[in-house]
């Protein structure tokens, strides 16, 4: 009983600071509630010190958390804004990994933002139509047309799945599968 109030009182918390959507998104999540907080707090801390450092930016870097590793999947200019953004995230309390996924900054308008966003589009449209997996703990993310999937998943049947979706979309340079089995 102690574990319900506890529960009720987190969501609570919750939907006062960012809103309904993270009561969805709590409730649908593989994680316990208490994991979901402290991974969405550890996303959080992450991007305010990759934001406001001068050697990293956070714009062409995405940030996400899942049991307490930290995935930053995005472009760079140099190995010394991927080497600080990897310390950055390892010195928030709760971090026990970091995975860097990185994509060298270019010029080459072959797939820039708008190739990237009519991909994920795609992709998403493919995950949502499957009425055979769950996908809601999924992230895609792509950059410079490769696709890199992240989250929390019940079976590797649907990961499988998940990663054949994102390779059959018509565009798709290369596909990075961190998706995690939680059972």
């Amino acid at each position: 009983m102690r574990h319900v109030i506890l529960s009720l009182i987190c969501l609570i918390a919750l939907s006062s600071l960012t809103g309904c959507g993270t009561i969805y998104k709590a409730s649908v999540d593989e994680r316990d509630v208490g994991t979901f907080v402290d991974d969405g707090r550890i996303e959080s801390s992450v991007r305010a010190r990759i934001i406001n450092d001068p050697v990293t930016k956070l714009r062409d870097m995405s940030v996400n958390s899942y049991l307490g590793t930290v995935y930053l999947v995005g472009e760079f200019d140099a190995d010394q804004q991927k080497m600080r953004a990897v310390k950055l995230a390892k010195e928030v309390d709760g971090v026990r990994r970091v995975t860097i996924i990185p994509f060298q900054k270019r010029d080459d308008p072959t797939c820039g933002t708008t190739g990237d966003l009519a991909l994920y589009a795609k992709i998403k449209q493919r995950l949502v139509e499957d009425q055979d997996i769950w996908s809601t703990q999924v992230d895609v993310k792509v950059v410079q047309c490769n696709v890199v999937i992240l989250g929390l998943v019940k079976s590797q049947r649907d990961a499988d799945r998940i990663v054949a979706h994102a390779n059959a979309v018509g565009g798709v340079y290369t596909v990075q599968n961190f998706i995690r089995i939680i059972k």
